[in-house]
């Protein structure tokens, strides 16, 4: 196929027919168990071979660097600063032209609910020279993960092929999953991974862009589907991973991509498909004279968003090396480890670049855009603190149950590890994550995985002590006991070297390890229709190793209060109170701690350990901001935060500060004997009161505040009166 300028739609048309498409009628068949995606139906397929024995991925060039202070600096990876420093940078590319060298990358700026967004942004090197950076992506959907050649390749006179992903609008904001059910999800509000496509396009030197489509017949096939819900038009479609290498001549270049599509958005499904993988496809599009030329497909799956995929020499051509499988997680018939296939030749004939590409365009070229010197920072000056005692405390928010596609519960929807991180650090303005794939998906909780370590690197790399806090941590599930283990510090194996697989035991896990290493969180215990979480949970104790509990969790949209109430803390149990995402869910479940220290210091691992161990924290849906502190009688009494011990027969004097994300309805009292009593608020967005509380005998006292628009907190109980079970010393 030899496409001119001219003729350009035509050949457009010309490349679907003759790769066998049908689109809009394959999605109307029933999907066959033997056929992944119909719509690939007679696409040209490369067969790979296992890559030598000895074959290892190069390691990537560092185009990120931290800046002092603990910021992101974007290079050209020749130690020329491109940008910086910067709030979040998610990746960044390099690649030559001529005399110049274009460095591309993406960043997050501002906040979701205002517009926020990962932007593709780029900068021309010319030797040490750097050029104003400019927009080449922008606006309310996710762009991120950009790539450019290496060298140059796919255009002339100066100019750059750039690929990247695109994503949801809104990407990251609120979004609450009804337990199982996909019905509430829609191409603007999902998960992380609810669809993505892929960007190609002409770069100049002088920063305009010139799109170029793409085939990705999924999204046609969706379209087409009978019983397709509204809004669902991209749900399930997932074009990504894009990988550019420019092959011989000046025009000429492949583009690599994954391909997978997870059909959820029929009327047909009412909850979702879940532990179900219908794997991934490889495509390879041969780009001629800035034209798509031809499509590949390569039948081996890359599962996992983390899977590496790169072009490599292979004599005098290249190959494609990429790793299949699940990162050894599971047994299958899938082939695992890494395969190489060789690159079909290009034709003899190499079309010139067209310059600027007009037919089949999703937008004309566009003037650059510059962007400011520094990307504003994410609520910096925000964190509440407040001083008690003549100690100082900061307010940080977290999750500590995110799962990422290495879980094989939602393995496409929950999105990779990086997607966990860029969330976290973006949109979702967290200030500590812990990641928690399931054990028995990490290689089946063998410490020595892949799977583990790539947990760990992504944990190591993101923890930015006085900026970000990123924990190693991961599920631990044994049947109605599931739990989610953090750790800090040194263990006999290494300073990760906390994983086992689900079993033994949750007794035995706890005497293997001391209190100042792991704390272990038990996942939400509320009844939820087909499911059973409780179980002999609470028949167990440990308050040093299980200080907190879930008491919401968003991905079923439901809280635990009245089981907690029931049967833990009714059992002797002393725990204090967070929330959570668990699968799917963002920005609507938080983990908020009162850290020791100002934020510089309090942003750190041993500090939010320290403060879950004390219970200092409570649970909240919302970004709302909460303290509830107890002092006894006298002016020199000590001041006691929320989640510590008080003695029996002694008045106190309970005080609630809080500032709401909206009108605030009323602070309720939550004891031993139910609901004490109802702080009315009156519709303000603050609240500072305080009230008499003796206890005579055992109890303890909550509080739950709830605002006008049904968003809510829970504090950690004070504890009256409560025997205290010392965790066993662990080696």
């Amino acid at each position: 196929m030899k496409p001119s300028a001219s003729a350009a739609p035509r050949t457009w048309k010309g490349l679907v027919l003759v790769l066998g498409i049908s689109l809009g009628v394959s999605a109307l068949q029933p999907m066959q168990e033997k056929v992944v995606f119909q719509e690939d139906a007679g696409r040209e397929v490369l067969v790979s071979r296992a890559a030598s024995v000895d074959f290892e991925f190069a390691a990537p060039e560092p185009f990120i660097k931290r800046a002092i202070g603990g910021g992101d600096v974007v290079t050209n990876g020749r130690g020329v600063h491109v940008r910086g420093p910067v709030t979040f940078v998610g990746s960044a590319a390099a690649g030559r032209s001529g005399a110049s060298q274009l460095v591309v990358w993406d960043e997050y700026s501002g906040e979701v609910e205002h517009g926020g967004s990962f932007d593709v942004l780029g900068a021309v090197v010319r030797g040490n020279e750097v050029g104003t950076p400019f927009v080449i992506a922008a606006g309310p959907r996710y762009q991120g993960r950009p790539t450019v050649p290496a060298d140059s390749g796919g255009c002339v006179g100066g100019s750059f092929l750039v690929a990247w992903e695109e994503g949801a609008d809104g990407w990251g904001g609120p979004y609450r999953s009804v337990d199982q059910r996909w019905n509430n999800a829609t191409d603007t509000r999902g998960p992380l991974h609810s669809w993505r496509s892929i960007k190609l396009a002409i770069v100049t030197a002088s920063g305009s862009v010139t799109e170029i489509p793409v085939p990705m017949p999924s999204f046609e096939t969706q379209q087409a589907e009978r019983n397709r819900r509204s809004g669902t038009e991209r749900l399930g479609v997932f074009y990504e991973r894009p990988v550019l290498h420019a092959a011989t001549g000046d025009t000429a270049a492949w583009l690599a991509y994954r391909h997978v599509h997870q059909r959820e958005s029929s009327l047909h499904l009412p909850r979702m498909t879940t532990h179900v993988e219908r794997g991934f496809s490889l495509y390879l599009l041969r780009l001629n004279g800035g034209y798509p030329d031809r499509l590949y497909r390569i039948d081996e799956r890359q599962r996992d968003g983390e899977q590496r995929l790169a072009f490599v020499p292979s004599g005098e051509n290249f190959q494609v090396a990429f790793e299949t499988g699940r990162a050894d997680r599971r047994e299958d018939t899938q082939s695992k480890g890494v395969r190489v296939v060789d690159l079909p030749p290009f034709p003899v004939t190499i079309l010139p670049s067209p310059g600027v590409w007009k037919s089949n365009s999703e937008r004309a070229p566009i003037s650059p855009s510059p962007v400011p010197a520094r990307a504003p920072e994410l609520r910096s000056s925000r964190r509440a603190s407040v001083e008690l005692d003549d100690v100082s405390f900061t307010l940080l928010y977290g999750d500590l149950h995110r799962h990422t596609d290495l879980s094989l519960c939602f393995p496409f929807f929950d999105g990779s590890i990086d997607d966990a991180y860029r969330y976290a650090r973006g949109p979702g303005a967290l200030d500590f994550l812990a990641v928690t794939d399931h054990a028995r998906d990490l290689d089946r909780g063998r410490s020595a995985g892949r799977p583990w370590r790539l947990h760990v690197a992504a944990a190591d790399r993101h923890h930015r002590p006085g900026h970000f806090v990123a924990f190693r941590a991961y599920e631990r599930s044994q049947a109605d006991t599931d739990h989610n283990v953090v750790g800090v510090g040194a263990f006999p194996g290494g300073d990760a070297d906390f994983l086992r697989p689900h079993r033994p035991p949750l007794t035995d896990f706890w005497e293997e390890f001391s209190a100042n290493q792991v704390l272990t969180i038990p996942h939400a215990t509320a009844g939820v229709p087909g499911a059973r979480f409780s179980g002999d949970v609470w028949e167990k104790r440990d308050d040093k190793r299980r200080p907190v509990a879930e008491i919401y969790q968003g991905y079923r949209d439901v809280s635990s209060m009245e089981e907690l109430r029931s049967q833990a803390l009714a059992s002797g149990q002393k725990l204090g109170f967070i929330a959570s995402s668990d699968h799917l869910a963002t920005s609507s479940a938080y983990a908020c701690v009162w850290a020791e220290g100002e934020a510089a210091e309090a942003l750190d691992r041993q500090p939010v350990f320290d403060a879950l161990q004390a219970r200092r924290c409570y649970g909240a849906t919302a970004r709302i901001e909460l303290r509830v502190t107890a002092q006894g009688q006298g002016a020199a009494s000590a001041t006691h935060w929320m989640g510590a011990d008080l003695p029996a027969g002694t008045g106190f004097t309970i005080r609630i500060w809080a500032r709401g994300t909206g009108p605030i309805a009323e602070a309720e009292v939550w004891t031993l004997d139910g609901k004490l009593d109802v702080l009315p608020a009156g519709g303000q967005r603050e609240l500072d009161t305080t009230f008499q509380w003796k206890a005579s005998a055992r109890d303890y006292l909550f509080i739950r505040l709830v605002q006008e628009d049904g968003e809510q907190a829970w504090s950690s109980p004070f504890f009256v009166g409560w025997d205290s079970v010392p965790a066993p010393e662990g080696r």
